[in-house]
Parts: C-alpha cells; sequence; structure tokens
C-alpha cells in the first residue's frame, strides 16, 4: 500500500519530494508516540519545509531544492498564495495548507524548539498540535493526489509510521527474529512493533515464533496485554501499545552486534 500510494503521488509530485514528506512523517510520529515533544515539533518543521517545496512545486513548476535553505515563510507568503486563481489551485493549496505551516512555525520557533530562549518549554499540548496538523497537511495531499476518498486518505495516513530494524528480517512476508535468545514476550513485541497499525494474529504469531507449545503464545499475551499494558488485542488480532513500543525501544537491543 505504501509503494502503491508513493508511486501515485509521484506522478503529480517530485518523487524526491515524496519521499522526503513521508520520511519526515514518520519520524515525528515515531518521536510523538515515545513521548519525545521537543524532536517530534522538530520534525513537524522539517515537514513542513518539505511542504513549502510541494507548495513552490504544485504553483511554479520548480521549487528550492532540499539541499539549499529555504527563504523566510511569513504571513506575506500565505498572502501571497491565497491570490492564487481560485479557477487553477483548490482552497488547501490557496489558503488552508499555507495557514496551517505557519502556525507549525509559530510553535516551533517561539516556544523553546527551533530555538534558545522561546516563550515556553516543549510539552504535549504543542508537539500534538503539530502532529495533528501534520497529520491533516498529509492527508489533504493524499486525497488531492492519490484519487482517494478523504476516509481513505486519513486510513493511509494513519498506518504510515513503519518500524524497519535490523532484529528482524523479512523473508517473503515472513519476519524472523533473529535474536533467538529473546523471550517468546519480547519476541511477540518486537514483531508487533514492526507490524505497527497493521498489527498481526494470534496465528501469525504462532507461524513466526517456534515455541514447544502453542500455549507459550497465549501465555506471554495475556501477561502482555492484562499486566504489562504493552498489546492490545481486537478479536485474534494484536497491537501494540504506546507503552509497548517505549518498552521495546529502551529494554530490547534491536541492532544486531557481531
Amino acid at each position: 500500500m505504501l509503494a502503491n500510494m508513493m508511486e501515485q503521488l509521484a506522478t503529480a509530485l517530485d518523487p524526491p519530494l515524496v519521499d522526503a514528506l513521508l520520511k519526515a512523517h514518520n519520524e515525528l510520529k515515531r518521536q510523538y508516540y515515545l513521548g519525545k515533544h521537543k524532536p517530534s515539533e522538530l520534525e513537524g518543521g522539517h515537514f513542513a519545509e518539505v511542504v513549502i517545496r510541494i507548495l513552490q512545486h504544485i504553483v511554479e513548476g520548480k521549487y528550492t531544492p532540499l539541499d539549499t535553505s529555504l527563504a523566510r515563510f511569513d504571513i506575506k507568503e500565505v498572502e501571497k498564495y491565497s491570490q492564487l486563481p481560485r479557477a487553477d489551485f483548490p482552497d488547501s493549496i490557496r489558503i488552508h495548507i499555507p495557514r496551517a505551516i505557519l502556525a507549525i512555525y509559530g510553535i516551533r520557533n517561539r516556544r523553546g524548539v527551533g530555538h534558545v530562549g522561546g516563550d515556553i518549554n516543549p510539552n504535549l499540548s504543542d508537539s500534538t498540535f503539530i502532529m495533528t496538523t501534520c497529520d491533516w497537511i498529509l492527508t489533504e495531499l493524499i486525497s488531492l493526489y492519490y484519487t482517494s476518498s478523504r476516509a481513505e486518505a486519513q486510513s493511509l495516513v494513519d498506518s504510515l509510521i513503519e518500524r524497519k530494524i535490523p532484529l528482524v528480517q523479512d523473508f517473503d512476508g515472513y519476519p524472523k527474529v533473529l535474536n533467538p535468545k529473546l523471550s517468546v514476550a519480547n519476541k511477540i513485541l518486537v514483531l508487533l512493533y514492526c507490524r505497527g497499525t497493521d498489527g498481526a494474529s494470534i496465528s501469525e504469531l504462532r507461524h513466526w515464533i517456534k515455541t514447544k507449545s502453542s500455549s507459550h503464545i497465549t501465555t506471554a499475551l495475556a501477561q502482555l496485554q492484562h499486566e504489562k499494558c504493552y498489546v492490545h488485542r481486537d478479536n485474534s488480532c494484536c497491537f501494540i501499545t504506546r507503552t509497548g513500543i517505549i518498552f521495546v525501544e529502551k529494554n530490547i537491543p534491536l541492532y544486531l552486534v557481531p
């Protein structure tokens, strides 16, 4: 789905911009769910910088190179976009996205994120605002250029966060945990961590994790769900929670050591 979406977006937008946009979005979401407000807000700024280039590309057919600093983006720039012909550009491009970018910059630059001496230290409410605003912008771009409904676009955005780690190697749809010393519970968490919002069924976990008894998976899942709150189960499908993500990144070595 992600590859298909990137391919379709790249037919209307420059491929390097699409790639940079999705990478910045993925990183800001990852930092947000780890409770790292300042890195999340900084990534929101990076996301906004890519979106400015996308607006330039849509309106002018060219954009400031990714390795070149942007000119100042302020209310005057927002007003310039609002003067674009309605017949040629949708309101999202003319009005809504430029104003949303300006709001993101306001948080990043004036509240102790992008510069020393901001008014307020980074916090949950600020990073939540930036994350949801970036989600909205990405959803809008997808709905405009991916030929999908807004509901489908929102669903795509919600599923975009990816976690690829050296500890797990994918063999044509079979994710193999490369550390045999991990406990069954930790193997479950690592696999669910990689699966993200797709989750995994209990039957898939039993297929991917070899144990002497299938009851080991059931027992470990019950502990992770009820005692630790690291896993959420929806019928037979399992998903990692935010506390589970934090546990994995803090306590399980995700990189291979020779």
